[in-house]
């Protein structure tokens, strides 16, 4: 995608925004714009973002949902079972329009376990920005240097989240950090921000300097280190509390449903048969990553330690 491209997406996207999050608000529903032109106008840098980062109050998500569907949008994994779905605080829809656009609406984050405490607080300080010829709530600089920790840390198959990290480091004096350090106690985000600042050298010396958490779960650090999926699979099997648990997330890993299979997977949308095959490669490409994968969860474990 050339420069210009590029420049006109992030237009139509910021314009999409504008209108998602007034169309909300017609509605009884605050939101607050999470990342994109947001974070760039606090980064003081250009960004290239390719959908809208949304958070609203998780009392207030089921009705955020209903509002994008009156709206035109459609759930990206519609159809598929409650369970398929990894990330309890996230879900994206896409929108209408010239320019194909998809909102992840939150009701929480990556690494938050309070989510109720984390939209107050942010929903509290945050502050109103110009944008697409209109304005819209976007978090205030702590909890922009927070939210960057945060997405550092569950980075996915991005770059962006550690570049976006060095660059808040070289922005954000040290105060800055202390008080997102704050909101992330507050929070229950306190490993995942820790670990986050720890990706980069100078990030680990403000960790130390604030004092945060060494330790973390095997499963957190596998994802800011972008482990396979297998890899992962088996680190937070391992830290399920009982038996029957593990049984039920071995068996939504190894057999989700047949929408998440046909949304997923090109060959499962080619009939029965096509989707007997899916399943089938699914089973064959998880049993023939767990040598690797067990390797990667036992060099997780050890650096989960230190």
């Amino acid at each position: 995608m050339t420069a210009l491209a590029v420049a006109v997406r992030c237009l139509a996207l910021d314009a999409a925004a504008v209108a998602t999050s007034a169309a909300l608000r017609d509605r009884g529903i605050d939101s607050v714009l999470l990342k994109g032109a947001g974070l760039a106008h606090r980064l003081g840098t250009e960004r290239r973002y390719g959908d809208i980062d949304l958070l609203v109050a998780p009392s207030a998500f089921d009705a955020a949902q209903r509002a994008l569907a009156e709206l035109g949008g459609r759930p990206v994994n519609d159809g598929v079972r409650p369970d398929d779905l990894p990330l309890h605080y996230e879900r994206s829809w896409r929108l209408p329009g010239a320019v194909p656009g998809v909102v992840d609406l939150h009701q929480g984050f990556a690494g938050v376990t309070r989510d109720e405490e984390f939209w107050c607080s942010l929903w509290r300080s945050a502050e109103e920005m110009p944008l697409a010829a209109e304005r819209i709530a976007v978090p205030d600089r702590e909890h922009a240097a927070l939210l960057v920790a945060l997405h550092a840390a569950t980075p996915a198959s991005s770059a962006h989240p550690l570049a976006d990290l060095e660059r808040a480091l070289a922005v954000f004096p040290v105060d800055t950090w202390r008080a997102a350090a704050s909101i992330a106690w507050r929070c229950g985000a306190e490993e995942a921000y820790a670990l986050g600042l720890r990706l980069t050298d100078q990030g680990a010396r403000v960790a130390e300097e604030l004092g945060m958490p060494r330790h973390c779960p095997p499963s957190r650090w596998l994802t800011a280190h972008r482990a396979s999926v297998t890899a992962l699979s088996l680190a937070r099997l391992a830290e399920l509390p009982s038996a029957s648990v593990r049984l039920r997330h071995v068996r939504r890993r190894l057999l989700p449903s047949a929408a998440m299979m046909r949304n997923t997977s090109p060959m499962a949308r080619r009939g029965r048969l096509g989707l007997l095959f899916a399943y089938v490669w699914r089973l064959v490409r998880h049993v023939s990553a767990l040598p690797y994968a067990a390797r990667e969860l036992h060099a997780a474990r050890r650096a989960s330690r230190r």
